[in-house]
C-alpha cells in the first residue's frame, strides 16, 4: 500500500493507494518536463564547476611560469590552497589531503589558515613574511619553510622550557661569570635557530637561458639550475647548494643557511650539557 497526495477535491489530504495500482515505471508518473529541467541543472552546475576548475588550473600554470623564483607547480597564493585543500574529500589520519598521503599535508593546510591571516607571500611551500625590492628583483628577508609549525610548536618550546628551567633552578646559585657564559651560549643557540628557520635558505631565481656553462635544466621548476642546486620537493623550490631538510628548523638547508645551522647544531649539544652540569651541580 502506498501514499498519493490529493488534488481537486482532496486537497491536501494523503490517499491510500493500493499496491497494484501503482505504476510499474515511476518515472512515468513523474512529468517529463521536470525530469528534463533537473537534468538541465545537474547539467549547469557541472558545466560551471568544470569551468571553475579549468580557470584555477590556468591561474596555477601561468603563475608558476611567471614566478620570479625557480619554484615547483603549486598554488599561487596560500587562500588559494586553503580553497583547495577544503574542496578536497579528507582522507583518513590527515585533514584535506589525497589518498596518497603527502609529508607536508597537514602543514600546507595550517599555512593556508595562518598565511591567509596574515597576508604573508609565497614561494613554493615557503611562506613569505618579509621582502625588499632591490633594482628590478624582490629580496627575501623573512621566510619560514613547510615545516615552520614544528619550528614554532616544538624546537622553541624545548628550548625555552630547558633554558627557563635552569635558569630559575641552577643560576641563582652560579658566579657571574658562570651566568655571563651560560647566558651568551643561550642566547647565540636562539639567534642561531632564528637565522636557520626564518632566513632564505638559497632560494635560487628562475633562469630561462643558462648564464654558464654547466648549468643544467630543470623540469620541475622550469629553470636552469648550477651544480649542487637541487629541487627540494618539501619546500617546492630550487635551493642553492641544498643538503637536507630539516622538521626541527622547518626548513631546507642549503647555501645561505647552511653556518647558522651548523651553529645550532653545535650550541645544542654545548647547552645542553651546560643545562645538565648546572642543574645536578656538577660544574
Amino acid at each position: 500500500m502506498s501514499h498519493r497526495r490529493g488534488v481537486g477535491n482532496g486537497g491536501g489530504k494523503l490517499i491510500r493507494v493500493p499496491q497494484d495500482e501503482m505504476p510499474d515505471d515511476l518515472e512515468a508518473a513523474v512529468p517529463s518536463a521536470e525530469i528534463d529541467l533537473a537534468e538541465e541543472s545537474v547539467s549547469a552546475s557541472s558545466s560551471m564547476d568544470e569551468e571553475f576548475v579549468v580557470e584555477r588550473e590556468s591561474a596555477k600554470m601561468r603563475h608558476w611560469k611567471e614566478s620570479p623564483y625557480a619554484v615547483g607547480l603549486v598554488e599561487p597564493t596560500w587562500h588559494d590552497e586553503r580553497q583547495r585543500r577544503n574542496m578536497r574529500p579528507t582522507a583518513i589520519g590527515c585533514i584535506s589531503c589525497p589518498e596518497e598521503i603527502e609529508p607536508t599535508c597537514g602543514c600546507l593546510y595550517l599555512s593556508g589558515i595562518v598565511c591567509t591571516k596574515l597576508g604573508a607571500g609565497r614561494v613554493g611551500n615557503m611562506a613569505v613574511l618579509k621582502e625588499t625590492s632591490v633594482g628590478d628583483r624582490t629580496k627575501i628577508q623573512l621566510v619560514v619553510g613547510p615545516y615552520w609549525p614544528m619550528l614554532l610548536c616544538v624546537t622553541y618550546p624545548l628550548i625555552f622550557g630547558v633554558s627557563a628551567w635552569t635558569a630559575v633552578e641552577a643560576i641563582p646559585h652560579q658566579n657571574i661569570i658562570v651566568v655571563f657564559i651560560w647566558a651568551t651560549l643561550t642566547f647565540g643557540l636562539i639567534y642561531s635557530l632564528f637565522n636557520v628557520g626564518f632566513r632564505d635558505p638559497g632560494i635560487l631565481q628562475r633562469h630561462s637561458e643558462a648564464p654558464a656553462d654547466g648549468w643544467r635544466w630543470n623540469d620541475q621548476a622550469q629553470t636552469f639550475r648550477p651544480r649542487g642546486a637541487i629541487y627540494d620537493s618539501d619546500c617546492a623550490v630550487i635551493i642553492e647548494e641544498f643538503d637536507h631538510t630539516c622538521p626541527w628548523t622547518g626548513t631546507g638547508i642549503g647555501k645561505k643557511n647552511m653556518l647558522a645551522f651548523q651553529a645550532f647544531v653545535a650550541l645544542v649539544f654545548i647547552c645542553l650539557i651546560f643545562d645538565i652540569m648546572l642543574l645536578t651541580n656538577t660544574l
